[in-house]
Order: structure tokens, then C-alpha cells, then sequence
């Protein structure tokens, strides 16, 4: 036997029933996020259905989001209450549900409400398969499947305006939540038969109710306060009860002997410096992909299927690259995938903004490639990073709080742009106005990825262990 294979064998493997769990419960969360954006290329159709404006049919992606991102405050609570086979089929059965109510919704109250449910279902799925990994995956390949998982964060949001558009032009609207359920159904296939039936947990296991609540309210108030400023008005009661439950959240968690989210890893500068891009990303990420497609059929007249697929190229190469990116980092450390990620981002961003006027379908699909290609290459390693120089502890509560403002930048990403959409004359100038946003955000990480390698946590030795499970 040579060297090479004698090194190939002593190279930890990942069970093949291990590798089945976290595709099943990638699916759900792909098959969720996938469906948020594939409305984007409907609203045109939309508001003409209900009678509705586009600035309210943002509310289609926004409540999804913001369900996502309180869902997943509970994530830590839900592990340790639960079995992963549990809350696999909580998913999978929320899931369909709410598919079933957004498309067969006569009214818009009623899409909403099967968004609300989408959103749940996905806030299960998308933290289970991070546990799944975290919990089971060798640390020699941490990187390379936190790429894989990172790929479903990553690429769904940009294939759905591709999949809506095509079924939108030939099937309908509603198709586009019908056909979805092909997806769950592979999931739930590959699911059933991997997740173990019987696994130890903790029944005893109490939430902070409070603090949940108080929480997801200032999230949400947060959320009307942006989109009620396109009327040109601040809505100062909702501002109020948004600093209200905010202060008392953060008084709560602070003085609480229950545990929720420990918001006391934000005073850790390693952390800190890590999140804000990494939400940046997210905002970026979402409310382009909420404005691009209506940029494209309004601003030059492009039909639904052109301008999904104009996200598709830069998805699909940055998908297929996403898990060899989380082997760069695992060989080369997190600079090189960090800063040449964000140069790219940012360079991409800044040809989108001089040639707003004039981009057209194919110009702009090019350059989204590279905005993809970047933007993926430093978003999951952020994370990844992170987490192995965090301690065991603070590990899963990190892992908690990435989750969660993932979703939470991408919902009020989507509010912002349609701010922006709504106050500029037309759909060309709020493209360049936004992309204009997006530099700020890509210059901003530059300044704290250099801020995150000076900290202490960057010249101790990293951790040998992975993240406990409590996530």
C-alpha cells in the first residue's frame, strides 16, 4: 500500500446515513428559501391581482424572512427539546401546509399566511442542518460541508427568480408553490429513512417565553417602521414600541437565569467584526435579488423567464464552488477566501452602479456571476471562521445568532430596497442608488475583516474540538 492511499484511508470519512440526514434537511431549507424568491419575478402579475402595490407585495419575501429569522431564536431551545427526526417532520408537515394555503390564496391576507407558515417550517429545517454537521462531520471536514450547507443559503435565493419565471409565464403564479412539493417530497423520502427514531432529550428543557416574545416583536415592529417610511411618514408609535421591546430584550437576556440567546457574544470583538459583514452579505444578497429581476422587466422591458435567469449563471457557478471554498479555508486559512471574496463583491457592485442606465440582460448576468462568485466565497467561510475560534461553548449559541441575522438582513434587505425603489423616479436610478448602498457595505468589511485578524482570538491556537450540540 502506498503513502497516499495509507493517507486516504486515515482521512475521517462521513457516514453515508449522515450525508442522507443533512441533504433531507438542506432540501426543506432550499426548497423554502427557493420558493421566498421565486415570487420576486410575480409581482408585476400580482399587483394586478390583488390590486395591491409593489412596495406591499415586498411584504411576500419580508414576512418569510422575518419567520425565518424568529424561528430561529428558538433553535437552541427546539435541540435540546427535541429529536432531529421531530423536527424533520414538523418541517416537512409545516411546510406543505403552508404551500398549500399560499397557492390556492384568493386574497393577499392569505398568501401571507402561507408565507408566515413557509417561514416556520423553513426557520426549523435551515438550523437542523447545521446541527447535523456540526454534531456529526469529522472537524477535518467541517469546512468543506459548512460550504455545503452555506450552498443552500447561497444559491437557492438566486434560482428562485429562474424557477418562478418559468412557471409563471407558462403554468401560473401558483405553480411555482406547487411544484416545490417535489422537493419535500425527495426530502421526506431520504429523511424517513435516516434520522434515527429514538434519541436522547431534554424534556425538562424550559424557554424563555419573555424574552422570545420580546424579541420577535422588535423584530417585527422593526420591519413595519421601514417599510411605512415609502409613505414619506414616521410611524412614531411603532419606532417607540420597537426601542421598548428592544431595550427590554436586551435587559432581559442580560439579568434572565434562563438562557436564550447569549447576545453577550456581540462584546466579543472576534465575533462583532465577523456578524456585520456577514449580514451585509445577506442584505446584499436578498434585496438584489428582490430588485434585479424588476429592474430587468421594468427598466427594459425583459419577459419574467429572462430575468430570473439572469441570476442563474452566477448561482450555479457559485454553488458548484461553494464547498471548494470551504476546502480553500480549511488549507489557506480564512484571509485569502475572506478578502478576495469582498474584493470581488465590491469590484462587481461598482461596474453595476456606473452602468445602471444601460447594464441590459446580458452585461448584468455577467457581472452577477462575479458578484456571486465573490460574495459566496467570503459569506460561509465568515461563519465557519468564527465559530472555530469562539470555545465550546459559545460555539452553538454563535451558530444561533449567524442564523438568525442571516435572515433578518436579508428581510430587512428587502424592505430597504423597496424603500429605495419607491422614492426614486424610476427602476433604473433606484438599481444604481442601491448598488451605491452595496459598495458602503463592501467597504465596511474590508475595514472590519482587517479589525477581525488583529484580535486575540486570531494569534491563540484554534480549537480541536467542534461546537457542542445544544444549537
Amino acid at each position: 500500500m502506498t503513502e497516499q492511499q495509507m493517507t486516504n484511508q486515515q482521512q475521517p470519512t462521513v457516514p453515508k446515513k449522515v450525508v442522507r440526514m443533512i441533504v433531507a434537511a438542506a432540501l426543506m431549507g432550499f426548497a423554502g428559501i427557493m420558493s421566498e424568491t421565486a415570487m420576486n419575478v410575480t409581482f408585476p402579475k400580482l399587483s394586478q391581482i390583488f390590486h395591491v402595490s409593489m412596495e406591499t407585495l415586498a411584504w411576500v419575501t419580508t414576512i418569510y424572512l422575518l419567520m425565518v429569522a424568529i424561528m430561529m431564536t428558538l433553535s437552541a431551545y427546539l435541540r435540546r427539546r427535541f429529536s432531529q427526526r421531530q423536527l424533520f417532520l414538523a418541517s416537512v408537515g409545516i411546510f406543505v401546509i403552508g404551500t398549500l394555503i399560499g397557492g390556492t390564496a384568493v386574497t393577499f391576507p392569505i398568501l401571507l399566511v402561507g408565507r408566515v407558515l413557509q417561514g416556520v417550517a423553513a426557520g426549523i429545517a435551515l438550523p437542523l442542518t447545521f446541527n447535523i454537521i456540526l454534531e456529526q462531520v469529522p472537524l477535518a471536514k467541517l469546512g468543506t460541508w459548512m460550504g455545503f450547507g452555506s450552498l443552500v443559503v447561497s444559491i437557492a435565493p438566486s434560482i428562485g427568480p429562474t424557477y418562478g419565471g418559468l412557471l409563471v409565464d407558462s403554468l401560473g403564479w401558483r405553480a411555482i408553490f406547487f411544484f416545490v412539493l417535489l422537493l419535500v417530497a425527495v426530502s421526506f423520502f431520504l429523511g424517513i429513512t435516516s434520522f434515527e427514531k429514538k434519541e436522547p432529550i431534554d424534556k425538562t428543557a424550559k424557554l424563555d417565553w419573555l424574552q422570545f416574545l420580546l424579541l420577535a416583536c422588535a423584530l417585527t415592529t422593526s420591519l413595519i417602521f421601514v417599510s411605512g417610511l415609502e409613505t414619506g411618514k414616521v410611524n412614531l408609535p411603532v419606532l417607540v414600541l420597537f426601542f421598548a421591546t428592544f431595550f427590554l430584550f436586551i435587559w432581559k437576556s442580560l439579568t434572565s437565569k434562563q438562557e436564550f440567546l447569549n447576545i453577550r457574544l456581540f462584546a466579543k470583538p472576534v465575533f462583532l467584526y465577523a456578524i456585520i459583514p456577514f449580514v451585509l452579505y445577506q442584505f446584499a444578497n436578498i434585496g438584489g435579488n428582490y430588485l434585479i429581476p424588476n429592474y430587468l422587466q421594468l427598466g427594459f422591458g425583459v419577459s419574467s423567464i429572462l430575468a430570473g435567469f439572469a441570476l442563474l449563471p452566477g448561482s450555479l457557478l457559485a454553488a458548484l464552488l461553494n464547498p471548494w471554498f470551504g476546502k480553500l479555508y480549511d488549507e489557506r486559512g480564512a484571509k485569502l477566501p475572506l478578502y478576495l471574496g469582498n474584493l470581488l463583491f465590491t469590484i462587481s457592485l461598482l461596474v453595476m452602479c456606473l452602468f445602471a442606465h444601460s447594464l441590459g440582460m446580458v452585461l448584468l448576468t455577467i457581472i452577477y456571476v462575479i458578484f456571486s462568485f465573490g460574495r459566496v466565497m467570503a459569506f460561509g467561510n465568515i461563519q465557519t471562521t468564527t465559530i472555530a475560534h469562539l470555545s465550546k461553548e459559545e460555539g452553538p449559541h454563535a451558530l444561533a445568532l449567524f442564523q438568525m441575522m442571516n435572515q433578518y438582513g436579508g428581510s430587512i434587505g428587502t424592505a430597504v430596497v423597496a424603500l429605495i425603489s419607491s422614492s426614486q423616479a424610476n427602476i433604473k436610478d433606484a438599481f444604481q442608488q442601491t448598488n451605491l448602498l452595496f459598495i458602503t457595505f463592501g467597504l465596511v468589511s474590508f475595514g472590519l475583516f482587517f479589525l477581525m485578524f488583529r484580535t486575540k482570538e486570531y494569534t491563540a491556537p484554534v480549537q480541536t474540538e467542534k461546537p457542542s450540540n445544544e444549537i
